[in-house]
């Protein structure tokens, strides 16, 4: 909730936006409140402070890797990518189901952690690619999925997006969860195997507070080794006092607590709850689960979305309908034309406090093939 101090502050945040032409409706970072309220929180409602965040964070997404994000997003879905799970066996980190508050929870567990063996299986440019394309899935699939009611999706998946953009995004709803909970298993995570990530974390870290303040709700750490005084240490100066207030160090008695915050069934029950899934990602395997997911079942939906499109398409280019518009949907560029444009005829459906936590994360999750055969 924000206070009618900081109300004003955001109204005349997104007026300098505005009229300085840093909000554009393709903006695929969000144009929305929610995620102008992000940056304003990560330098602490300071607007000068938090105009210089988000024009370098555009900037930072116009210019990567000489394609920019949404080139990223489109060249790699981090839903499905080359030797996922082989990647998953030395570097599992993945999206759970939801918390009670209905926030994505993310588990990473450090112990099966490899640096030679994971750069065995992809290089490491690519993962590094996996990595970014991961904190962007948070904040333009994951998390809007998340805040979308059923029967709301289902209205604005009449064209899915092909994940180049997003169209029933935060602009769409006022959310409830803006943030994800995060489970860190440090079950046999030892010292060595620290060092070994050290640098890439905190390359992650930089892109996370730099890029995608304000994602993370909670972290709880558990099954820390003894080392894990050492490790905290070195890591602390990477984070902010308000992320740190964010951390709860369970060690090995976390169960009580994390289901204070998670219902039983949606968590595995190798950490103290129900699903039988077994860190085996089975939950985003399995379509009969698609509905704890909500971005798995928001894919699932763009999929049966994608074939009833392109039949009925099919159906008015036999007829000769000379009104229907065909494309292919396998070509990126013309369904992100046509999206664009639904997103503008959706304007008429629907109304539109800290430094540097941010999409640390990796997705597990299957990709839901959208390509037709004709």
């Amino acid at each position: 909730t924000l206070t009618q101090s900081q109300i004003d502050i955001l109204k005349e945040f997104r007026a300098e936006l505005e009229r300085e032409g840093h909000l554009k409706p393709s903006e695929t970072l969000g144009t929305d409140d929610e995620t102008l309220i992000r940056f304003l929180r990560a330098r602490k409602f300071n607007i000068q402070a938090s105009k210089r965040m988000i024009t370098q964070c555009l900037q930072w997404r116009h210019q990567f890797e000489g394609i920019g994000i949404d080139g990223l997003y489109q060249e790699l879905d981090p839903f499905d990518f080359p030797n996922r799970d082989q990647v998953f066996k030395y570097w599992p980190i993945y999206f759970h189901r939801t918390d009670k508050q209905g926030r994505p929870v993310n588990i990473q567990m450090f112990g099966s952690f490899n640096l030679n063996k994971l750069y065995a299986v992809i290089d490491k440019e690519t993962h590094f690619k996996v990595l970014v394309a991961n904190c962007e899935a948070l904040t333009r699939e994951i998390l809007p999925a998340c805040n979308t009611p059923p029967e709301i999706s289902r209205i604005n998946s009449s064209f899915p997006t092909n994940g180049l953009f997003y169209p029933y995004s935060y602009q769409y709803q006022s959310p409830r969860n803006h943030k994800c909970f995060c489970i860190l298993d440090l079950k046999g995570f030892t010292l060595a195997q620290f060092w070994q990530i050290k640098n890439i974390a905190r390359v992650c870290f930089s892109i996370s507070q730099d890029y995608y303040p304000e994602t993370m709700g909670y972290l709880a750490i558990i099954n820390a080794p003894k080392s894990f005084t050492t490790i905290y240490k070195a890591i602390t100066p990477w984070l902010s006092k308000e992320t740190i207030g964010k951390i709860n160090i369970l060690g090995e008695d976390y169960k009580t607590t994390l289901l204070e915050y998670i219902d039983e069934e949606n968590l595995p029950r190798f950490l103290g709850g129900k699903c039988d899934c077994n860190n085996q990602f089975k939950c985003s395997k399995n379509d009969e689960n698609f509905e704890r997911s909500p971005w798995l079942n928001q894919r699932n939906w763009n999929n049966q979305s994608w074939r009833k499109f392109n039949r009925t398409n099919r159906q008015n280019q036999n007829s000769h309908d000379p009104s229907s518009t065909t494309f292919d949907s396998n070509t990126p560029q013309d369904q992100n034309h046509h999206l664009n444009n639904h997103h503008e005829s959706q304007n008429e459906v629907t109304d539109g406090g800290d430094t540097s936590d941010g999409a640390l994360i990796i997705n597990n999750s299957p990709r839901i093939k959208t390509k037709t055969k004709k």
